[in-house]
This record gives C-alpha cells, structure tokens and sequence, in this order.
C-alpha cells in the first residue's frame, strides 16, 4: 500500500464519507465540524480526537 492509498476507517459513521472543502491549504472550522464536535484523525500507527469545546477552542488529544 503506498503512503497515499487508505483503506476506509472503521470509525467513519455507518461507512458514510464526507467532504469538507479545502482551499488552498485552509479548511473552514465550521465545515469540520458540520456533523459532530469531534473528529477523528489517523496519523500513521496512531489516532487522534480534534474537540470543539464550548466555547468554541480546539483540543486535540491522542
């Protein structure tokens, strides 16, 4: 598998993907977002939560 081939990840809601534009090499918070206050990111071997809290800051925690 090459560094850009993914397999579908297990945590993707009912194996539904989705969009969010990209401009340039900026994507709109709100867009993030959109669906859930947390999103999940794999880096290599490791996974991440990105949280919008309340008050609106980000905290990502492994």
């Amino acid at each position: 598998m090459s560094k850009h081939e993914h397999q579908a990840p297990a945590w993707t809601p009912q194996g539904k993907a989705r969009a969010v534009p990209l401009v340039g090499e900026q994507m709109d918070s709100r867009d993030l977002f959109a669906a859930s206050r947390v999103v999940t990111i794999s880096h290599g071997e490791h996974i991440y939560q990105l949280r919008l809290t309340s008050q609106g800051k980000l905290i990502l925690t492994k």
